[in-house]
């Protein structure tokens, strides 16, 4: 379904932080399953723990603040499992609910590789700065019992509209770097 994508943002390196702001496990392969669904389309992304230095680098805008937390206090629906403030761009962007993973009768292994695909499926929301799905693969709204199954056995690809969104917002976080926005950024992340 999905082909290399052709980074338009010269050495566009994104940089995310994960904090983790919960006691719940967070398997070991989940951040390489990431970072491996997006060097298979050409984004190079770096994952990191914790928060952003005061100096981060920003040659690919600012970093993205993923934070793993619990649903206490979430009133949306019972069924979502994260969800991103696409154009947001300072802060935590993306909130990613450990509990609703981390479900009592789901294996471990799989656990970590769910975390993944909706990390990578929220990252990609705020990389495309869009709140839009596609009809298949990582940024499907809803996850049927077959894709749950094909997580299984390799990454859910990336759907070539989707490429073409990421494309078009790497290029555009390329652009909005700016030496005054590291303060914000990390004043921000703080929250």
């Amino acid at each position: 379904m999905a082909a290399a994508l052709p980074v338009q943002a010269d050495n566009c390196n994104v940089d995310v932080y994960l904090r983790v702001g919960v006691s719940l496990p967070v398997p070991a392969f989940t951040q390489q399953r990431v970072s491996e669904m997006f060097r298979e389309i050409g984004v190079d992304l770096r994952l990191h723990m914790g928060l952003p230095p005061r100096d981060a680098d920003q040659t690919c805008g600012p970093p993205i603040v993923v934070q793993l937390d619990g649903s206490t206090g979430y009133t949306g629906p019972k069924e979502v499992l994260a969800y991103a403030l696409p154009y947001r761009e300072a802060g935590t962007c993306i909130h990613v609910f450990l509990d609703r993973i981390v479900h009592g009768d789901r294996e471990l292994p799989f656990t970590g590789i769910l975390l993944a695909h909706v990390i990578a499926h929220e990252i990609t929301h705020v990389l495309e700065q869009s709140t839009q799905h596609s009809e298949e693969g990582v940024m499907k709204a809803r996850w049927t019992y077959q894709d749950y199954h094909r997580m299984k056995s390799g990454p859910l690809p990336f759907a070539s509209e989707d490429l073409e969104r990421i494309s078009a917002g790497l290029a555009r976080r390329s652009h909005i770097t700016h030496a005054g926005e590291r303060r914000v950024l990390y004043a921000e992340a703080r929250k």
